[in-house]
């Protein structure tokens, strides 16, 4: 494993204390199902409201309240959420 500290001096400007970041940068969109308790999500053609979500090394399972058992996530149907990766 790297030290970790190594990376941080070499990016970060010393006066600041942040990483540089060009003026031009536009910032990266990223658009990907949102799953949280209370949404709304259809599965086999029936409107569901999850409950929570289980994350495990190779999985994510939706517990969806109505049918009181998890489904794996990639058998929900969910619009996307646009999502900005920019640091602030």
């Amino acid at each position: 494993m790297k030290n970790e500290s190594d990376y941080l001096h070499t990016t970060q400007d010393p006066t600041a204390g942040t990483a540089a970041m060009p003026a031009t940068a536009e910032p990266i969109v990223v658009h990907m199902p949102l799953y949280h308790p209370g949404t709304n999500v259809s599965y086999q053609g029936r409107a569901y409201t999850v409950g929570h979500v289980v994350i495990s090394r190779s999985d994510l399972q939706v517990y969806l309240q109505e049918l009181g058992s998890s489904v794996p996530a990639e058998k929900l149907q969910l619009a996307p959420t646009r999502l900005v990766l920019q640091r602030s």
